[in-house]
């Protein structure tokens, strides 16, 4: 029988990403080293588990439609919230922020355009880029800080703005994947 509720194992590994985000965002904005080394290991839990979360429900058929739902919630709320801290450390520029904030609110959007429209909106490869890619840039940048402190070289510095920059470029470009992939079903129905 296929699990339709919200408490399956593949669910509860997907609420851990929303739970996570509260610590994490304190540890990150409280700045000493223990905290950035606690606030990495959350992190990459947090990782780990946007991945384990699929694969366990594909593989052990509970896939279910509060799923579904869930994952890309937990994905933006976990996301979003590390990127605040980010923004609130001065660590990426408050532009890149509002960028991917801007994405994820839009997306939300067009999901319910979408579902009134032409069907549920299936996740776009390119939205499994985007977090992949963000993934990297907010281990890499939280590792930096926690490795070398406030004392980070403008060599590094340069290094984390650039993968910022890419999981930035990454995030635009899924948007108006999105966009493009409603508007063209829209047009077509």
């Amino acid at each position: 029988m296929k699990p339709l509720g919200l408490w399956t194992l593949p669910n509860a590994i997907t609420w851990y990403r929303v739970v996570a985000a509260v610590p994490i965002i304190l540890l990150l904005v409280n700045g000493s080293n223990a905290a950035l080394w606690a606030a990495l290991g959350l992190m990459i839990v947090a990782e780990v588990s946007d991945g384990v979360d699929g694969w366990v429900a594909r593989r052990y058929g509970q896939v279910s439609a509060v799923g579904k739902i869930l994952d890309p919630m937990a994905d933006s709320l976990y996301r979003v919230s590390v990127f605040t801290a980010f923004a609130a450390n001065r660590w990426m520029p408050v532009w890149m922020f509002l960028i991917m904030v801007w994405r994820d609110i839009s997306v939300s959007y067009l999901r319910v355009v979408a579902e009134q429209k032409i069907g549920t909106l299936a996740a776009r490869q390119s939205g499994k880029w985007k977090a992949v890619v963000q993934g990297i840039a907010q281990i890499l940048v939280v590792g930096a800080y926690a490795w070398w402190g406030s004392d980070l070289s403008p060599d590094v510095r340069w290094w984390l703005w650039v993968a910022l920059l890419l999981a930035t470029l990454v995030t635009a470009w899924s948007l108006v994947d999105y966009a493009v992939t409603v508007y063209r079903g829209i047009r077509a129905a």
